[in-house]
């Protein structure tokens, strides 16, 4: 794609964040990124023509960006870990640069109690002021479910609350709260997507699952996994659509054995 000429930009790459965390505290793992990588990293789409569409204007328009030139990416942050507002914010605001952050939003959980790394668990989390100096910033904010549960698991009547109880914790936080959940674990299911749409949820990730096209099937949208490398080969393949068609094409073969 011509960069220099403005058009209809149908399909942007949906990336995911977790943790962006000071360098001297930065731990191993896929779900980190240190402070310096990530600067490094939006500097890098800025330089490379790259522009950030607000989700909630990605999603009035059924899943089309604003015809602008460059090229658009949408940047999501999961699970609202409180050095996002430390270090991914102050980042995004210098580069003019938009994101969507999905919390847990348990009131009761103020850190990390799922993973199952023992130097990832206890982060601590962002409390509702927090998430709202996160809006004010210009950050928009969804779910991400009451407490990181795996939904397929859930039964009718835990899937609802998490899925239901979630925006009504979300309404009382956010001035203009997305509709838009961000499955956990990106684990999915047709019965799960079902009750997305029934609890009034108008668009919801996955993460290496769901069609090539955003618009494609609203309830579950394909996100790519950012790590902490920010050097130009890495990020080339990554925005290039390469590892995205991959990814694509093993959950392709997946659902067509599952069938």
């Amino acid at each position: 794609m011509d960069l220099d000429r403005p058009g209809p930009l149908a399909n942007p790459i949906v990336l995911m964040y977790h943790r962006v965390c000071a360098d001297r505290a930065a731990v191993p793992g896929e779900f980190v990124v240190r402070a310096s990588t990530f600067r490094a990293q939006l500097r890098w789409l800025v330089g490379h023509g790259y522009w950030t569409p607000r989700l909630s204007d990605v999603l009035s328009a059924w899943g089309r960006a604003p015809r602008r030139p460059g090229r658009p990416v949408i940047l999501t942050f999961d699970d609202g870990y409180a050095d996002n507002l430390e270090h991914a914010v102050p980042a995004l605001r210098e580069l003019g640069l938009s994101a969507a952050l999905f919390p847990v939003l348990d009131p009761s959980l103020r850190a990390n109690v799922w993973d199952d790394e023992p130097a990832l668990r206890d982060a601590p989390l962002l409390s509702a002021r927090e998430l709202r100096e996160v809006e004010a910033a210009g950050v928009e904010l969804g779910s991400h479910g009451l407490r990181h549960r795996r939904l397929p698991r859930c039964d009718d009547a835990a899937l609802r609350e998490e899925l239901v109880r979630s925006r009504e914790v979300l309404a009382g936080i956010a001035a203009r709260p997305l509709p838009v959940l961000a499955y956990p674990y990106g684990d999915v299911d047709a019965r799960v997507k079902r009750a997305a749409r029934e609890a009034g949820y108008a668009l919801a990730f996955a993460v290496n699952s769901g069609p090539l096209e955003l618009a494609e099937d609203r309830w579950e949208v394909r996100r790519q996994r950012v790590v902490d490398r920010a050097g130009d080969a890495y990020l080339t393949v990554l925005l290039s659509g390469t590892e995205k068609l991959y990814q694509w094409s093993k959950w392709r073969v997946r659902t067509s054995l599952a069938s």
